[in-house]
């Protein structure tokens, strides 16, 4: 490596920085700077962003703690489902998917989801067996649970609300409603 490449990541290391402030603290002239961080880049050692007209460089492990998304685990067997919520809602969530109920179990405890959008009629375990088993466990029986079915009968909802569900969407659904009530049950999980 490179002496100049060694003065480019020692000043990186103190977070996020742009050009201009990189070239303050290095030895260099700014061409000279962007030549080396450039090649950086395409090293995979430091990568950037540009935000108007001004790029901000930063360590390449940095990126993974930028910013902790919202995970959203939605458990339903029709992938159509699925596709709707994650292209219609906000991209401030990372959307988790599960195909049937084992699978969403094994989804809330492996990646710990802040909120379970959940089917009932679902292959291998239906959505009510998910939250029983949800509900048994102390990590994860405070977990926001919406149920997302087409099973409208007041029985229904009132068997998924004995299983601890916090709100009951009926099939086909608005998703703008959907994320709405996503937002509410989250604000009101961070208040409790």
């Amino acid at each position: 490596m490179h002496w100049r490449e060694k003065e480019l990541l020692n000043v990186l290391k103190n977070g996020k920085l742009t050009t201009t402030e990189i070239v303050s603290r290095v030895n260099m002239s700014k061409a000279t700077a962007l030549k080396y961080l450039d090649g950086m880049k395409e090293k995979n050692l430091v990568d950037g962003e540009e935000i108007g007209t001004t790029k901000i460089w930063f360590l390449k492990n940095e990126e993974e703690i930028v910013e902790k998304k919202i995970k959203i685990l939605i458990a339903d067997d029709d992938k159509n489902v699925i596709d709707i919520v994650r292209y219609s809602i906000d991209d401030q969530y990372e959307i988790l998917e599960a195909a049937n109920g084992k699978e969403a179990l094994g989804m809330v405890f492996a990646r710990s989801p802040d909120i379970l959008v959940l089917d009932i009629m679902m292959p291998e375990m239906d959505g009510y067996m998910v939250c029983k088993e949800l509900k048994e466990h102390d990590s994860t029986k405070n977990l926001p649970i919406i149920i997302l079915s087409a099973k409208a009968t007041v029985e229904d909802k009132l068997k998924a609300i004995g299983f601890g569900i916090d709100d009951y969407m009926i099939k086909p659904f608005d998703p703008r409603e959907l994320e709405a009530r996503i937002k509410m049950r989250l604000k009101r999980t961070s208040m409790d």
